[in-house]
């Protein structure tokens, strides 16, 4: 008995060791992701562990929202005024493509009166022989004026509706499969609907190469001409929040889209009644590699909190308004909520905080060392550069690297490329959006 005890011991400290890396390389990962890179990460998940459901929240925007335009409607809307593509650049844009030349005079007037008749999507509704008899040419010509158009950039452009607008993507890149054609075609509704289940009875796919199908469908552009009809401007998401109510302050991460994503009924019910041991361990992994990143993303809310209401402790007046920021490192939180400085650099790591005031970067609330007046801490410069961007003449903007030696003036150094990272931090424009042009 002794020497049985002796051989499986050994054995058994070997198997928890193991575990307990694994579980620790696995939180710190999720610990040290933003909110976007952990999205990324579960969706990646969603896609290969058919124990992880998802359920997409139609409150959130996402690529779901333009599904709408996969249904059959009528084309009562096609006559609706239309988008002025003259001053936002896609005329322009469209029609640098092309050779004048090689088109006649007729050709030409009718490829540019085609582009005044794009929906707000990018998609030419207009039919053949509609478009023929409004503007009186035969139907050979709308339609070779049709191919040359829906050749150009960006991918999709002149399509009549979302699914042809996917599929001429997917061709142009080669990666047109059967059974993406027929999701595209025939199962856009189901999508949006989060009815994967139909789709794998249907078209007789699994759940895996389902999902599979769909984050490549996610990866298209639905709408062709959106970047277009929109500001450039990237936003800032905050990954922390925190606000001030009823003389307290209040912190929550802005994760609420995590509670979509559960364990799946129909394969935990396949792992319990399965009679393959094969079929039950395969689920028995996929089940415990769910409830490891469920506990590790627990983990991780849990940690980033205290490291927030660490700092929220040691820098009230700040968040405030009533005060600069005071020293203080990593060393500093670790000490008051004791955990390693490793942990609280991951927990800081990219992450916005949103406060009263305005958005800042969590890692530019510490300093390098406690103690020491930090003229480069990114809040310094930040607000100097603001102050410099504020008296430029808007007819003559301050390049990055003007910025730069300005700063350098007041005893700041850093390089044009940090000044354009903070610079765009703080939502200021380039030199040339900042320039006002006189009449």
């Amino acid at each position: 008995m002794e020497c049985d005890e002796m051989n499986f011991s050994p054995k058994t400290t070997l198997v928890q060791t193991q575990t307990l890396s694994q579980t620790q390389l696995q939180s710190l990962k999720i610990l040290s992701l933003d909110n976007f890179e952990l999205n990324n990460f579960l969706q990646n998940e969603y896609i290969e562990n058919p124990l992880l459901d998802y359920n997409e929240n139609s409150n959130l925007p996402s690529w779901n929202q333009y599904v709408s335009y996969s249904s059959a409607k009528e084309d009562e809307d096609i006559y609706k005024e239309i988008p002025d593509f003259s001053e936002n650049g896609i005329k322009e844009f469209l029609l640098d493509q092309l050779n004048q030349r090689n088109f006649s005079d007729l050709q030409w007037t009718a490829m540019q009166t085609m582009i005044d008749c794009l929906d707000d999507c990018g998609y030419f509704k207009l039919s053949l022989k509609d478009f023929s008899q409004w503007f009186g040419i035969d139907i050979s010509t709308v339609k070779y004026c049709l191919d040359i158009l829906s050749s150009l950039e960006p991918l999709g452009i002149f399509s009549k509706d979302l699914p042809h607008c996917l599929l001429r993507q997917l061709e142009a890149r080669q990666e047109l499969t059967p059974e993406l054609n027929q999701i595209i075609r025939y199962h856009l509704d189901d999508i949006a609907a989060g009815k994967i289940n139909t789709i794998t009875q249907k078209l007789s796919m699994s759940t895996q190469d389902v999902r599979k199908c769909i984050a490549k469908i996610r990866e298209l552009n639905p709408r062709p001409i959106s970047g277009f009809l929109t500001n450039s401007t990237d936003y800032i998401v905050p990954d922390i929040l925190i606000d001030y109510q009823d003389s307290s302050w209040i912190i929550r991460l802005n994760d609420q889209w995590i509670g979509n994503y559960s364990l799946c009924d129909y394969y935990l019910n396949m792992m319990h009644t399965s009679q393959s041991p094969d079929l039950k361990e395969y689920f028995r992994k996929k089940y415990n590699r769910v409830q490891l990143i469920m506990h590790s993303i627990e983990q991780r809310r849990e940690t980033i909190l205290k490291i927030t209401s660490a700092v929220l402790e040691r820098q009230k007046d700040y968040f405030t308004g009533n005060s600069t920021l005071k020293p203080m490192t990593l060393a500093d939180i670790a000490s008051d909520i004791s955990m390693h400085t490793s942990t609280i650099s991951r927990g800081i790591k990219n992450k916005y905080l949103q406060y009263p005031f305005g958005v800042v970067y969590l890692k530019d609330l510490f300093t390098s060392s406690a103690g020491k007046k930090d003229n480069n801490s990114p809040i310094t410069v930040k607000k100097q550069l603001k102050a410099i961007i504020a008296s430029e003449n808007p007819n003559k903007p301050y390049s990055d690297s003007t910025l730069s030696n300005l700063l350098k003036q007041k005893g700041i150094k850093i390089s044009r490329r940090t000044v354009a990272k903070y610079r765009e931090e703080i939502g200021i424009k380039s030199t040339y959006n900042r320039k006002i042009y006189n009449e």
